[in-house]
């Protein structure tokens, strides 16, 4: 990792015209290499908070530093190169006649050219299984699959960090799983993800990291597990932990650790049994 975070927050409010404030002096910070869960109740300030990040909004007060500078007065096309956002809704961002129109869009937007272009193009067609599709209108294919078009979208344009809204809706589970693979990768390569998500489960068998914004106030930032184990604020936020979490927290008098993933879970139960079984005369 280097020193200069991607992205840093600082002090950052916002206001919706003459509403009230849908962020209240928020700093955080991302570093190359995160994976990072974003999560809050709707309306909480998440999404609001995420387009800060690429110059989609603009703070009302405070600074928001995108690859060590300034953002303010930066246009969103530079801010691309080192953010790209997917949509919570797909058709937000899919507008050409092809598939492989709309996912070569961004990076030719950027300069990319040639082979170059061509070699990412095909890698984001094959990766999120589209080539075969590669010459449909986007918007006469499923919901699913335009969702994947988006994801290929921000995906060839290589940036820095990846911003998903909600980016498993609409996906079966082969895709989903898919789509956590590439992520993992990219994060493995040193680049960064922010996921934005109400489902713990992904959060918890994924993030690192985990963010909690409520009411436009950062309630929470830290290591997954530590949040998750933060069980009032939580439910202060509106979110619920996974299944196998709020399990583990009930056998908690039991001997049994926090765990945030089915794996985890079973891990903790056979090492508690072992040692029982140890134990006896």
């Amino acid at each position: 990792m280097t020193d200069t975070p991607l992205i840093e927050i600082d002090h950052v409010s916002f206001n919706y015209d003459d509403s009230p404030p849908a962020l209240r002096d928020v700093s955080l910070a991302i570093a190359p290499g995160e994976f990072v869960a974003l999560t809050g109740a709707n309306g909480s300030g998440k999404t609001t908070l995420a387009k800060h990040f690429n110059g989609l909004l603009r703070p009302s007060s405070g600074c928001v530093r995108v690859d060590g500078s300034d953002s303010a007065g930066r246009p969103i096309s530079e801010l691309a190169h080192t953010v790209g956002y997917v949509f919570q809704n797909p058709d937000h961002q899919i507008f050409l006649p092809s598939v492989v129109e709309e996912v070569g869009f961004g990076p030719r937007n950027l300069g990319v050219r040639g082979a170059d272009l061509e070699e990412r193009v095909e890698a984001a067609l094959a990766l999120f299984e589209l080539s075969d599709l590669r010459a449909r209108h986007p918007m006469l294919l499923g919901r699913g699959i335009r969702r994947r078009v988006a994801l290929a979208a921000s995906y060839a344009m290589r940036p820095q960090l990846l911003v998903l809204d909600e980016p498993t809706g609409g996906l079966d589970r082969h895709a989903t799983d898919q789509l956590m693979t590439v992520l993992h990768d990219l994060v493995t390569e040193g680049r960064s993800v922010v996921l934005i998500t109400h489902d713990m489960r992904l959060v918890g068998e994924h993030a690192e990291r985990m963010v909690v914004i409520n009411g436009g106030v950062l309630r929470a930032d830290g290591p997954t597990a530590e949040v998750m184990a933060r069980h009032d604020l939580l439910h202060d936020a509106g979110i619920r932990p996974p299944a196998v979490a709020r399990l583990a927290a009930g056998l908690r008098d039991a001997g049994l650790p926090a765990a945030l993933t089915v794996e985890d879970f079973v891990a903790s139960v056979a090492t508690l049994s072992r040692s029982r079984t140890a134990g006896q005369p």
